[in-house]
């Protein structure tokens, strides 16, 4: 169940909301705009979600909302959400958006586009084609021009000297049991101890 609050705290939520006032029983908002039938479809959609619904009462092109939660008999959390969701929407509605500072400015629509959509390609090869594996198969052409640097330098999985592929080099100990001593004077992995004989 959604908790009450009381009128210091619902005073304390509408510093944060735009142009509400009431008290614990119930809180509203008067909005003037242009397109009240555009406002009210986001809001009713916002509200559904919520699974919370405003008193609305529409006047010419002004709206009021009045909110409170029935079943609690006042003002809860719920409100105070519902209440910064329609002043979300009601900047969205008039093509306001707030900035880092909390000042209002235009949305610039230009700014997004021209209102076609561009889609990406993918990265990764599609059916009947192939990912080019050197710069010359690429759409954007040879990055290294006639002469430069770059050109034949090795590809991926192109080993980059002859030795690559030929394994690890393993060169024999000159002389068995020339390890140092390992610790506890045991003989070294694989080394076999040198027997001294007296006649040697």
């Amino acid at each position: 169940m959604a908790t009450l609050l009381d009128d210091r705290l619902v005073t304390d939520a509408m510093e944060n909301l735009d142009e509400w006032s009431g008290d614990a029983q119930r809180i509203t908002r008067t909005v003037r705009i242009d397109d009240v039938d555009g406002l009210l479809a986001v809001v009713a959609e916002a509200a559904d979600a919520m699974d919370h619904h405003p008193e609305v009462d529409r006047n010419g092109d002004s709206v009021t909302f009045t909110l409170w939660t029935h079943s609690a008999g006042g003002v809860t959390e719920l409100d105070i959400a519902l209440a910064s969701r329609i002043d979300d929407l009601v900047l969205t509605t008039n093509h306001l958006q707030r900035d880092a500072t909390g000042a209002l400015h235009e949305v610039d629509e230009s700014a997004t586009g021209d209102g076609r959509s561009v889609t990406a390609q993918p990265n990764f090869p599609t059916p009947g084609e192939s990912t080019p594996s050197r710069p010359a198969e690429s759409s954007t052409g040879d990055p290294y021009p006639e002469g430069t640097e770059g050109r034949g330098a090795p590809t991926m999985n192109e080993p980059s000297t002859p030795r690559q592929d030929a394994g690890a080099i393993v060169a024999p100990d000159p002389e068995p049991g020339s390890i140092e001593p390992q610790p506890g004077n045991a003989a070294a992995p694989g080394m076999h101890e040198r027997t001294e004989t007296p006649d040697s």
